[in-house]
């Protein structure tokens, strides 16, 4: 890090999951708080009660998170559903996503998701281990330190939520009663449309630069809902469904929900987005622990060799590079000497 100079480089890039170097989670163990995996102090659960009519309660509510969650409900199961349909004239785009969390009484938990697209992932944490995989492939055992498992837990979590910012928060939830759900005390309501309209808005704000920091500092690319704003030019057009929030803690326990939002591309173009969802929580105290998995499902990383694909140093010439390793055909040649060495023949020339 010294060789980065006195300021600070935030660089951020979107690699694949859990794609951190075994090299920096070495690094990262030497440094590792274990304070830093306690569960934070809660505020006072939000008033179920005013959901009808507080937009502050509701948003606080849609906007929980698993982490959150884990620690008002205890070991579940979560299951949620959704699918997204967009339409244009005669072109029809469809996404449907399932997503399973099962958390245990001590703290291990397991996650799945899998998506139309025939793509999907697991994770498995137990006993202090994180196991992750791509829907076909074996295990690879993975470290915890940088908290990307809670953080993707969250995601897979976030489906009724992001739903909810879809809509802007412009969802009405008329009171129907008590309930029991799974054997928790539960509140029913109605969803429909709200009055007023949506009071959230579409589009997030930027990420903004670091106090101090004017160097180094890339243009921030916008996204496609960025560039059209067809979020924030989205009308709700119908809403309706149920939903179940634990009565004593606030966390959604049931959602069955189908809607539809319509809004005008820059061609003038008609777009139509129908969603549906179907959410659950069940299964309360249950599991007691989950097991690792099998040994034979799980492989160790591929190993990684660090090359550089520049086949000439402008300094050193061909064969040397300054910090980056050898060049990509020097490591090709390497190993065609080490094979030659094997079989008794001489050395491959570069």
């Amino acid at each position: 890090m010294k060789a980065l100079g006195p300021k600070l480089i935030f660089v951020f890039l979107a690699s694949g999951l859990f794609a951190c170097s075994d090299k920096m989670e070495a690094h990262l163990e030497k440094y590792a708080d274990p304070k830093t995996d306690q569960p934070k102090e809660l505020p006072p659960p939000a008033d179920v009660y005013s959901l009808s009519d507080s937009k502050e309660v509701a948003d606080r509510i849609h906007a929980m998170t698993f982490d959150e969650v884990a620690q008002r409900l205890g070991a579940h199961r979560y299951q949620g559903k959704v699918d997204f349909t967009f339409i244009r004239d005669k072109e029809r785009v469809q996404l449907k996503e399932s997503a399973l969390i099962v958390l245990a009484h001590n703290g291990d938990f397991r996650v799945k998701v899998d998506n139309k697209g025939d793509q999907g992932y697991e994770m498995v944490y137990s006993g202090g281990e994180l196991f992750v995989r791509n829907r076909y492939s074996p295990y690879h055992k993975r470290s915890q330190l940088d908290g990307l498992h809670t953080k993707w837990r969250n995601k897979a979590y976030d489906a009724w939520g992001s739903i909810y910012r879809l809509f802007r928060g412009g969802l009405h939830f008329a009171k129907q009663g008590l309930t029991r759900h799974h054997g928790r005390d539960g509140l029913a309501f109605r969803i429909g449309l709200a009055a007023e309209g949506p009071h959230l808005s579409g589009i997030p704000e930027p990420v903004k630069v670091p106090k101090g920091v004017t160097e180094f500092v890339y243009p921030i690319q916008p996204t496609p809902a960025a560039q059209d704003h067809w979020r924030d030019k989205a009308v709700a057009q119908s809403a309706e469904g149920r939903l179940v929030v634990d009565a004593d803690n606030g966390c959604i326990l049931f959602v069955e929900f189908s809607g539809k939002l319509a809004w005008q591309d820059e061609q003038g173009e008609t777009l139509r987005l129908t969603v549906r969802a179907n959410i659950n929580a069940d299964g309360f105290g249950n599991p007691p622990s989950i097991p690792a998995p099998e040994a034979d499902q799980i492989e160790p990383l591929p190993e990684r060799i660090a090359v550089d694909t520049r086949p000439l140093d402008p300094f050193y010439g061909k064969g040397y590079t300054a910090r980056l390793g050898a060049p990509a055909g020097v490591a090709a040649t390497r190993a065609n000497d080490k094979k030659d060495k094997k079989s008794g023949g001489s050395p491959s020339k570069p």
